[in-house]
């Protein structure tokens, strides 16, 4: 059985960071993590497999995590995407929620948080697909 599928867009540091947190979670899913730092590499990994959860950093060096969020959800609303971004705008904020977004976490974010919310995020989706 393969682990769930994480696709997490931030810049290197972040990505890592938040990759070891994959890692270390307890509630008993495996993941493949899999790190993207610019558009054309996300791009790439979807069209390798869908993920199941999508970590994005809308604050990226060369991307507009917005925009590429928007895109995302043209073409496939199913997928849970967390914000987790230490930019923390009203403005962003509201743009990224009516873009359908499953949560906005503003960094630094604790491991215990983090990780009750990928939980809660991975089972809505698997919820919705079975409905």
């Amino acid at each position: 059985m393969r682990g769930q599928r994480v696709l997490i867009l931030a810049e290197q540091a972040e990505s890592g960071a938040l990759s070891r947190f994959f890692g270390q979670f307890h509630h008993g899913h495996a993941y493949e993590v899999l790190a993207a730092a610019n558009g054309a590499e996300a791009v790439s990994v979807m069209n390798r497999g869908r993920p199941d959860l999508i970590v994005l950093d809308p604050q990226m060096k060369g991307l507009d995590g917005l925009q590429l969020l928007k895109q995302l959800r043209v073409t496939d609303r199913t997928i849970p995407v967390i914000i987790v971004t230490g930019e923390q705008t009203t403005h962003e904020a509201v743009e990224v929620l009516e873009a359908g977004v499953f949560a906005y976490i503003p960094t630094p974010c604790d491991f215990p948080r983090f990780e009750h919310i990928v939980a809660l995020a991975l089972s809505d989706a698997v919820n919705a697909g079975s409905a």
